[in-house]
């Protein structure tokens, strides 16, 4: 009998577009993190919630 061929595990990304891929590598060079990380990153920062100001309330620096 063969031996069963080992599966790569399966990405916890979704399939991405084009401009996400090459986003994802650039952000990915320049940060020095692997492209599954900063595609992550990515389309975490763009799923954030509007932020909301009150009147008359100070900015945290």
């Amino acid at each position: 009998m063969a031996k069963k061929k080992h599966r790569r595990s399966a990405s916890s990304v979704s399939a991405a577009s084009d401009a996400e891929i090459l986003e994802a590598a650039y952000f990915a060079r320049k940060c020095g993190l692997t492209r599954e990380e900063a595609l992550q990153m990515i389309r975490e920062a763009h799923n954030l919630p509007a932020v909301s100001t009150t009147k008359g309330a100070k900015r945290k620096h």
